[in-house]
């Protein structure tokens, strides 16, 4: 258990490294996109988070922290409003919402933005924004799957950098 926590900060850190150079040379946003952390599974279209879904949460904010969060987006959704919240209360930044279906619009609007923005999405959607962001061609994410953290910098022209980062929820250290 020790191991992990020490190669997950250490994982962190590199993160955070690269990301802050990767930052230093864009002139464009950089932008966090992320599947609602972990749901409740019930019969109802609008699940709350369940208790690892709430800490999922709590360790993006923590990958965002120091960063200078300008702008957050979330669908209709309270699973992705809840994945959002702490980071938004960290920063002092209201959530906006998008319409899960209208892709396209939601990127363009992003790509006339700068600083460092975080979208909270489906597994569903946010492989499809990532693609139209950076030319990739992602599939949709198994449903078991919460962990991904994609990171899209665009440069003043418009040239997307890709990065896949792993996220574990945050449990109090022993």
């Amino acid at each position: 258990m020790k191991n992990n926590n020490t190669l997950a900060r250490i994982s962190l850190l590199f993160l955070s490294l690269s990301l802050a150079f990767s930052a230093l040379a864009a002139d464009g946003p950089t932008i966090y996109l992320v599947r609602h952390a972990e749901k409740v599974i019930e019969d109802s279209n609008d699940p709350a988070l369940t208790e690892v879904g709430q800490a999922r949460a709590v360790t993006f904010a923590a990958m965002l922290h120091g960063k200078n969060v300008s702008h957050i987006f979330s669908t209709p959704y309270m699973r992705t409003r809840d994945t959002a919240a702490p980071t938004a209360q960290e920063h002092g930044v209201s959530i906006e919402e998008y319409d899960p279906d209208q892709g396209q619009k939601l990127v363009d609007k992003l790509k006339t933005l700068t600083g460092v923005i975080l979208v909270t999405g489906h597994s569903n959607t946010i492989p499809g924004l990532v693609n139209l962001l950076s030319g990739e061609s992602l599939q949709d994410l198994d449903e078991r799957v919460y962990d991904r953290v994609y990171i899209v910098t665009l440069d003043e022209h418009g040239h997307a950098e890709l990065d896949v980062t792993y996220s574990e929820p945050r449990t109090p250290l022993n």
